[in-house]
């Protein structure tokens, strides 16, 4: 099992807490809940994650240690479907689920071209939240 600092550990316990699930047994920086995984990672590793949480199937979000690595993630993360949250528990940029993006890439390649649909106002509010 890979050794975790101390910021990376209180932060995985931080939001452990916070959404009231526990650590993966398996990895420490994984947190499984009922609405999706969340990563723990510090600046040096959040490049490669996202990568990896490109693949995760359900919503997934990259939780940094530190504030200052949030601009990481958030350039990292851009233009995927995987969601950054600071390092307590706070939703920066909301994960979407495979359904939401292709309903969202639907939207934008003209399926609702009179700009009027459900979907699609709720894409903008959901985005905007």
């Amino acid at each position: 099992m890979p050794k975790y600092n101390k910021a990376h550990v209180a932060t995985a316990n931080r939001i452990a807490r916070r959404y009231g699930v526990e650590m993966s047994p398996e990895n420490n920086s994984e947190l499984l809940t009922p609405d999706g995984l969340i990563r723990v990672e510090t600046g040096a590793t959040i490049a490669r994650r996202v990568r990896s949480l490109k693949r995760h199937d359900g919503p997934a979000y990259i939780a940094v240690t530190n504030r200052e690595a949030l601009g990481d993630a958030l350039r990292a993360a851009h233009g995927s479907r995987v969601g950054v949250m600071d390092p307590q528990g706070n939703i920066v940029k909301r994960a979407e689920t495979i359904e939401g993006a292709r309903l969202n890439a639907a939207n934008i390649n003209g399926s609702a071209a009179n700009g009027s649909s459900a979907v699609q106002r709720n894409a903008l509010r959901s985005s905007s939240a």
